[in-house]
């Protein structure tokens, strides 16, 4: 692979890992803040925190779609994909009473999201992508990864300081997941046969 590849190697992964970042922070804030100022005051807490995590999913689903759409075609139920896994994960630790034991619920939340959501990313990206399968582990390892975010969130809302709180949760899960997908991502694209991913590689 010659100098200009790895040059657009390295631009796309960073343009991944920056839509990662921008798209799980502000999905954190927008979710989190959004669902709980404008729900009913009898709303269960675990519908709402379904809620919150569906568009904290769908907002990073989407600023990752964006940059994946430049190089693979047929992804546009990424963001459902991620809203769903997200929205799954919350409800895993609803489910766990996360009052118990905060950081443990954050724990459960990246696990889940990891597993559900890679499985459901995985389903888009194996028909066009070949050995899409090492897509799960990925997406596993790098929601592992942000877990930084979820426990560093937790101790800032401690200081009642609950919209950085929201920024860290949302933006370093982003950075950790984005991060190790979009290394398996830009593998993942290079090992395919020239031809079947558009402008593999290539500038844009």
């Amino acid at each position: 692979m010659n100098e200009n590849q790895d040059s657009v190697g390295r631009g796309y992964w960073l343009a991944w890992f920056l839509a990662s970042v921008l798209g799980y922070g502000m999905g954190a804030i927008l979710g989190f803040s959004f669902i709980y100022n404008l729900s009913p005051t009898d709303t269960f807490d675990a519908t709402r925190d379904i809620l919150s995590g569906a568009v904290m999913g769908a907002a990073g689903g989407y600023f990752q779609w964006m940059v994946l759409t430049q190089r693979l075609g047929g992804t546009g139920l990424w963001g459902l994909a991620s809203a769903l896994g997200f929205g799954s994960a919350m409800a895993a630790s609803a489910a766990a009473n996360p009052d118990d034991n905060p950081a443990m619920a954050g724990l459960l939340i990246v696990s889940v999201f990891g597993v559900v959501g890679g499985i459901l990313q995985w389903l888009i990206l194996r028909r066009n992508v070949p050995r899409a399968g090492w897509w799960l582990l990925a997406n596993l390892l790098g929601s592992l990864v942000g877990a930084i975010g979820p426990f560093i969130a937790v101790s800032i809302s401690e200081t009642g300081n609950w919209g950085l709180a929201l920024m860290a949760f949302g933006g370093l899960f982003g950075a950790g997941n984005g991060a190790i997908t979009g290394t398996a991502l830009v593998w993942l694209l290079r090992q395919s046969p020239s031809g079947e991913i558009k402008n593999i590689a290539t500038a844009h």
